[in-house]
């Protein structure tokens, strides 16, 4: 598969999986002003309650969708509406030249601080990480929903509560499209993740370890583990994004590739 329809395959796995994290329980995102559109080929979506940046921003312009005023002009309408400064997450590298071009005529600009690293792997066969001593890894059903939403969101604590209650609810929905998976070191919680099935993609995110078991491996095996259960189900593209070295260092040593940067660009003031 060719670099930019890769790209635009990756970030359709990305807007899905954050829309699955906005609108999980209805009510709340409800409450919270949540908007998603997926209008003009590309993924948007807009929370009322925060002005926060990944929270309020557009994927997909010139990867999933064409590069047009068109397209431009409906999407700054939707931000429009919904009192938000254009927001687009912009894809380093495969986004053409020309959708570049388009804006920063319009006004855009990269803005420091906002790189996110997407990584994808797609070789022909599995990694293996190394076993880890007295790790068990267990799939998660509703009953353990509380445990590992508590668990995960200690390395989430800078989103908010809310986003511990959306861990829950999460998990509780689980179903073949979505399973959470816990982590135990001698019977004890000690990592989380999450895989998504997005076919052809699957997706990894919500990984966590506990401050104590980090430095083990755990995350490796994490995530080795979750590869598994996705190839078992016929899935051979995974994605997941970060913007921690470490997470970054586990990826690679099990053979991922950065496959871009994901930088925001944001329209200046006029």
């Amino acid at each position: 598969m060719r670099l930019p329809e890769l790209a635009a395959l990756m970030q359709r796995t990305e807007g899905a999986l954050i829309a699955r994290y906005l609108t999980a329980d209805p009510r709340l995102a409800k409450r919270s002003g949540v908007r998603v559109s997926h209008a003009g080929g590309l993924i948007s979506w807009t929370m009322g309650s925060t002005d926060n940046g990944f929270l309020n921003r557009a994927l997909g312009f010139g990867t999933m969708s064409d590069a047009t005023p068109t397209v431009l002009d409906r999407l700054e309408r939707r931000f429009a509406a919904a009192d938000r400064t254009p927001r687009i997450a912009v894809a380093q590298g495969p986004t053409p030249r020309t959708a570049l071009r388009l804006l920063e005529r319009r006004g855009y600009t990269p803005e420091e601080g906002t790189e996110e690293h997407i990584y994808c792997y797609d070789r022909a066969s599995l990694p293996r990480a190394r076993p880890v001593s007295g790790l068990t890894i267990e799939r998660v059903s509703s009953d353990g929903a509380k445990e590992y939403a508590r668990l995960a969101f200690a390395s989430f604590r800078e989103r908010g509560p809310w986003f511990r209650d959306i861990l829950e609810t999460l998990v509780r929905a689980h179903g073949r499209s979505l399973n959470a998976y816990l982590g135990r070191v001698d019977g004890v919680a000690a990592a989380t993740g999450m895989l998504f099935a997005l076919r052809p993609v699957a997706g990894l995110g919500n990984a966590s370890v506990v401050d104590k078991f980090r430095g083990r491996g755990i995350q490796s095996a994490m995530i080795d583990h979750r590869m598994r259960a996705g190839w078992a189900r016929r899935l051979r593209i995974f994605f997941a994004q970060t913007d921690n070295p470490v997470s970054a260092h586990n990826l690679e040593g099990l053979g991922w590739r950065r496959l871009y940067t994901e930088v925001d660009w944001v329209r200046s003031a006029r």
